[in-house]
């Protein structure tokens, strides 16, 4: 329902947009106002639903229309999150949840995604097809393949590395680095995978919501003959206890084509059938060792179930259970078997699940790397050759969830890295455009120190020691959960990022993209991951050569030289000795050697959003773009470009958008800087702190280009409002035409009435008409004399009309002489008079003339001005059909809202009458209680009397026992 017309000088609420309406505007026939571009409601009509009435601190400022669809939101005027619209700083990708039309089939290959994984297929497809070319490489066959090769890595890693969470079917669990080499003439040599941060704990733990890695449950979907030969004939995700407790399916994918696409990607990638197994044959080993049953039968823990497991890795199953339950240490000069407790042969079990598939991972992204390497990509390539390439990161992005675990701040404590990384990158981009405009900022320009409390946090290793580094410390001097979480506290209290949990629990810390709670339950058994290092050495031992490739770092030879190594192993913690890791410190050292490569790199960045999570195409959750905004540092890259001088424009563009703001002082002024120069100087309530010229451009404060266009936007408003006024006064005046036309008409119409009225009433007419009536009743003989008698009558008629309109003429004539000449003296005056009018009219006439050159001239710059408002009415027109299908789409889901909220009354009535119900039937209880407590209560009394009359009774036999027990003595029986 359109609102009806507004009161000039009132304030109303449109979209939560306080609007103030300083005159009456122009309004069309359906009562939208043009130059609000909104529909405005008033008081005494039922309001349109859209409209929402917010007190005054909850409305925000809204950006001029000249900052709509601005491609980088750091240039907006007002910067709060409901003005988040774009962001030039990243390349932002929104999943469109449908086939676009926008790439070629040899182009783009696959499903559409979700989000980072996706789009880092699509970087590497299209690198792969402009750099496909051949000319100067391998030659086109070799080249074609090599480029398919790279394409087809993608499903292997997602195979072995991509699993359903909560909120995507296909996740990335692990980060990637894909680095494409290119020779001098800009054709591919080849590429490699650098692997980061695999989420192992997923092996053997998800929840119900969740699934594990894809390549289980596609083996247990493949072909008979391979399920054969992996011991899977038969099995179902349900056999197992690493599968059984997650989603054994996903909406919309076959497991088994997917198994079949992962084969037909290891063809091509050169992957032997013999290769292809033994990678499989240790996922299906990891199944089985999640079966192995762990008994406790008092203080001797025994297990079962592992035979198959240890088959499949060719190791011998009671070395496996000897070296599991009582791995010797050395006492000594002696050897001595330890007996392990059930939780510790459980988190022995999960390490060791963990550790192999982990191994197995990086074993198949080397093959890869061997295959898509290309043949000596870097012989004959000079330094700085060998050190041109792409790289392309997809790594997990910031988590919040309901329950933040050991994993969230490992993900987390990445991102705010790499957010640093950003804010670093930024800082060096912007330093150097101030230095090229020699522009001057002061110390609260430099943001590049914003997220190092929080890192040091996390990563400090003493003064005062970080999360990470507590972890380490309980872990391996046996700590526990409680303890850590009071070391942390104690150490970085004084952290204004920090904050302990108030019921202890855990503690909260303060990212880039939000307040964080973590939960320090299973913290340590997460980060220990304690691996048996006497199994690892009959790994190393395997019969299996791909077992034995994997654990070839824990065979004898090997031992001896990692020992001497051991500081710069990856993986072993700073104290003690041997092969035990900690989840932290290996994280910390990945994160490290990442760093270390971006920063050889010129980095561009991609956000990814998810627009619903319902997956729909063509639907937006605000709430949920913007937490994802959030997260994955849009807005804090945004917050940090806004630091200095965040508007600039270049002179030209400056001087013609805001040259009506002074249009007299830039009017002859040929150079466009002094032109700058003067319209800001003449500008009221401008500050020299608030804006800088530099050598090209002009840089604004945030905030201070808004105040200048609503000085712009007042001064066309004053146009406008001019151009409507000489508008409505051209329609007034038709109007006023049309109506005179109108009435003319009109008095044409009375005046022939009249004579028509005057005719009707004559003599001469009622004879004329007698007599043709006569004509037609007399027969012929009749009509000549009846047109004599007629002609008679007539002619004595006319005599007598006659006389009277001679004696009226003669009155005529006198009155009409008398009046001529005072008419004669009467004109004789008035040609006088006009004459000397006609002087004054003539002067005033060249007045006009000149007013009206003036006129022109006055109105061609008005049509110049109208030709840039009408380009600004077309952009207002296209957000006004957009306005108008986002009305659309809000009325049905209305329309379903409404059907819902039936719903609920329905179900609200049926609850009030079983409540109703309820209440009856509790006060026939509580009658029924009330009664039976009387009756209890009698019952009660009753037996206290019967109680008394028995102890009585007890007094009265305890006394006579007494009597006859003194006569028994006194007269004893003989």
């Amino acid at each position: 329902m359109a609102p009806h017309e507004i009161k000039s000088g009132s304030v109303m609420y449109s979209h939560g947009i306080e609007v103030y309406q300083e005159h009456k505007a122009y309004q069309s026939e359906d009562n939208f106002q043009i130059e609000k571009w909104a529909w405005i409601d008033t008081e005494g009509k039922e309001p349109f639903r859209k409209v929402k009435e917010l007190p005054k601190n909850k409305v925000y400022m809204m950006n001029p229309p000249k900052f709509d669809r601005v491609h980088d939101m750091a240039e907006l005027v007002y910067m709060h999150e409901p003005s988040v619209t774009y962001s030039g700083l990243f390349l932002v990708a929104i999943n469109p949840y449908r086939k676009l039309p926008i790439y070629s089939t040899e182009n783009i290959r696959g499903e559409s995604g979700a989000g980072k994984t996706e789009n880092t297929k699509i970087a590497i497809q299209y690198l792969a097809s402009i750099a496909g070319n051949g000319s100067n490489g391998f030659g086109a066959d070799s080249q074609s393949k090599l480029e398919e090769q790279i394409l087809q890595a993608n499903p292997i890693l997602e195979a072995f590395g991509n699993a359903q969470t909560i909120r995507n079917n296909n996740s990335s669990r692990f980060g990637k680095f894909i680095r494409i080499a290119f020779n001098r003439y800009g054709d591919i040599k080849g590429a490699f995978i650098d692997w980061y941060l695999l989420e192992t704990s997923r092996v053997h733990t998800q929840t119900l919501e969740e699934r594990n890695y894809h390549i289980f449950y596609q083996l247990l979907n493949a072909s008979k003959e391979m399920k054969e030969q992996l011991v899977l004939k038969g099995k179902c995700p349900a056999d197992f206890n690493y599968t059984k407790n997650s989603n054994h399916t996903i909406q919309g994918v076959d497991d088994a084509a997917e198994y079949n696409k992962l084969i037909k990607s290891m063809d091509i990638m050169g992957i032997t059938t013999e290769e292809r197994l033994e990678f499989f044959r240790i996922v299906a080993a990891v199944l089985y060792l999640g079966n192995t049953v762990v008994n406790h039968n008092y203080s001797r823990v025994d297990i079962s179930h592992y035979e198959m497991a240890c088959d499949l890795l060719g190791v011998s199953p009671q070395l496996f259970k000897k070296h599991l339950l009582e791995p010797q240490i050395k006492a000594g000069h002696e050897w001595v078997g330890q007996a392990k407790s059930f939780s510790q042969v459980k988190d022995n079990l999960d390490a060791l699940c963990k550790v192999l598939y982990e191994r197995n991972f990086s074993s198949l992204v080397s093959r890869i790397n061997s295959a898509i390497d290309g043949p000596k990509s870097m012989e004959g390539m000079s330094i700085s050759e060998g050190e041109r390439f792409i790289g392309v990161l997809d790594i997990a992005g910031f988590e919040i969830f309901k329950i933040n675990s050991f994993e969230q701040l490992c993900i987390n404590y990445t991102n705010e890295k790499l957010q640093d990384f950003f804010n670093q990158n930024m800082f060096v981009l912007e330093e150097q455009e101030y230095r090229k405009e020699n522009i001057t900022c002061d110390d609260t320009f430099d943001y590049r120190n914003d997220l190092r409390p929080t890192i040091s946090l996390i990563e400090n290793v003493k003064n005062p020691i970080g999360i990470l580094s507590c972890l380490e410390d309980e872990c391996v001097t046996q700590g526990t959960d409680e303890r850590l979480l009071a070391k942390i506290s104690e150490q970085n209290m004084s952290n204004p990022r920090y904050k302990r949990d108030i019921y202890n629990e855990g503690f909260s810390v303060k990212h880039y993209a939000g307040e964080v709670k973590y939960s320090t339950e299973g913290w340590i058994d997460k980060s220990k991951d304690p691996l048996n290092e006497h199994v690892a050495r009959l790994f190393a031992e395997s019969k299996n050569q791909h077992v034995a490739t994997l654990f070839k770092d824990y065979s004898t030879a090997s031992i001896v030289s990692a020992r001497a190594d051991l500081k710069k192993t990856l993986g072993r913690t700073r104290k003690g000795g041997g092969n035990f890791h900690t989840v932290g410190y290996k994280h910390k050292q990945q994160l490290s050697l990442l760093m270390n490569t971006l920063h050889t790199t010129r980095p561009h960045f991609v956000r990814c959003i998810l627009p619903n999570d319902r997956k729909r195409p063509g639907e937006i959750q605000s709430n949920l773009v913007l937490h994802q905004l959030r997260c994955n540092g849009v807005l804090e890259g945004i917050r940090i470009c806004r630091v200095g001088y965040p508007n600039r424009m270049p002179f030209e563009q400056f001087r013609e958008q805001y040259k009506l703001l002074c249009p007299e002082v830039v009017l002859d002024e040929q150079d466009s800087r002094k032109a700058c120069q003067l319209l800001l100087y003449s500008v009221n309530k401008l500050t020299a702190d608030q804006y800088q010229i530099g050598r090209t451009k002009v840089f604004f404060k945030a905030g201070i280009l808004g105040d200048l266009e609503e000085q712009r936007n007042i001064k066309l408003s004053d146009i406008f409002i001019k151009i409507q006024a000489g508008c409505l006064g051209l329609i007034a005046r038709r109007r006023v035409l049309r109506r005179q036309s109108q009435v003319k008409l009109i008095r044409v119409i009375q005046r022939n009435s009249r004579i028509y009225i005057d005719i009707m009433q004559s003599r001469l007419w009622k004879v004329f008409h007698r007599r043709k009536e006569l004509q037609y009743t007399f027969g012929e003989d009749n009509a000549f004399k009846k047109k004599i008698d007629d002609l008679e009558q007539i002619l004595a008629a006319t005599q007598e009309e006659f006389q009277m309109v001679n004696r009226n003429q003669l009155k005529q004539i006198e009155y009409q002489e008398t009046q001529h000449k005072q008419m004669v003296a009467e004109y004789k005056d008035r040609i006088q008079r006009l004459e000397s009018e006609i002087i004054c009219l003539e002067e005033e006439n060249n007045e006009w003339v000149e007013k009206y050159h003036l006129l022109e001239e006055r109105y061609a710059q008005l049509e110049t001005d109208y030709v840039s408002t009408k380009e600004v009415n077309e952009e207002q027109a296209t957000m006004l059909s957009k306005l108008h299908e986002e009305i659309k789409e809000e009325s049905d889901e209305n329309e379903s809202l409404m059907i819902q909220c039936d719903d609920y009354c329905k179900e609200n009535n049926e609850l009030q009458e079983k409540i109703q119900l309820l209440e009856e039937r509790l006060v026939e209880r509580e009658a029924q209680n009330k009664q039976l407590w009387a009756d209890l209560t009698d019952v009660g009394l009753k037996h206290n009397e019967e109680l008394g009359h028995r102890d009585s009774l007890i007094i009265q036999l305890q006394d006579d026992i007494q009597v006859i027990k003194k006569h028994l003595q006194s007269h004893p029986i003989c």
